[in-house]
């Protein structure tokens, strides 16, 4: 990752231009987050965004979806995107899981134990926040449904379902927890959970409204390493956009690392290029730029 820090827009584009130029680069692997990123603020994928990703597969560039949903929350995306026709990848659970689309293959895969998912639980009605586990198509909350989980539900075009006994309904385990609870009361959990399984769990604030819990050392960056060696490309022919701090780690893992004008303050600051935001396309921007070789 190279990180010039410029800020000016056609400052760098022309700095990009002359370093793929000089250095004969050619990015074969698009990485997309998807809200806040690949969809708009109404979460549908704009025409000019479809077309582009699709023009872009029908080249022979390999398009990633990397998203902290499982994937049954966004199938409807890939769907729409054409990744069966095209062999795309799905990314789920924020590098818990990747999926080639076309073929159900699954190149990686790491779910928490059943114990810690209990565990999880305990903390999660300890502190009375609301929790949420993955069976297919549907979210199964333990703790009582929130606005959260229900904007999450909806979102994700997916079944919510309450359960009282939420750690022993699941037969098998599942890659990620999702706690769910108002903002101030998120961020005094946080640094109570983080010391508790420093250890055992990568724990993060994805947003202002949920906690994620994943194994540790679990995270985009990891499984997108995995799936280039599927693919035999490396990071520096990598491309990855995002928004939010759970791009943080592909953004730096990426040979083109590519904050929407609408990300995180933090990921604005260590992008190597900023494109527009979510709402205007930043994702066509992108493919123009560091992909018009194809």
């Amino acid at each position: 990752m190279l990180n010039l820090n410029i800020t000016n827009v056609e400052q760098q584009k022309l700095l990009w231009k002359a370093i793929l130029t000089m250095n004969n680069i050619k990015y074969d692997v698009l990485a997309l987050d998807i809200d806040g990123t690949l969809t708009t603020s109404e979460k549908i994928i704009s025409p000019a965004t479809k077309k582009a990703v699709i023009d872009l597969q029908e080249k022979g560039v390999k398009v990633v979806i990397a998203s902290g949903r499982s994937e049954y929350g966004f199938r409807h995306i890939a769907d729409e995107l054409q990744f069966k026709k095209y062999g795309g990848y799905v990314m789920s659970f924020n590098g818990g899981k990747v999926t080639n689309y076309a073929t159900g293959e699954v190149v990686y895969d790491t779910p928490l134990s059943l114990d810690m998912i209990k565990s999880v639980y305990d903390d999660a009605v300890r502190h009375n926040l609301g929790i949420l586990g993955y069976e297919g198509d549907c979210l199964i909350s333990g703790n009582g449904i929130d606005e959260y989980q229900e904007y999450d539900a909806w979102a994700c075009k997916m079944g919510l379902k309450a359960v009282d006994n939420f750690p022993e309904y699941f037969k098998s385990p599942f890659n990620k927890c999702l706690l769910t609870g108002k903002p101030e009361e998120l961020k005094r959990v946080l640094p109570v959970l983080r010391e508790k399984y420093n250890e055992k769990l990568n724990i993060f604030l994805s947003e202002e409204y949920f906690i994620e819990v994943l194994p540790k050392g679990i995270h985009k960056a990891v499984a997108l390493e995995h799936m280039l060696k599927v693919l035999g490309s490396e990071p520096e022919r990598l491309v990855c956009c995002g928004d939010g701090l759970n791009d943080l780690t592909m953004l730096e893992y990426a040979g083109v690392g590519v904050a929407m004008a609408n990300a995180n303050p933090k990921l604005l600051e260590i992008a190597d290029y900023v494109t527009e935001s979510n709402d205007n396309d930043g994702i066509v921007k992108v493919i123009e730029e560091f992909f018009d070789y194809v």
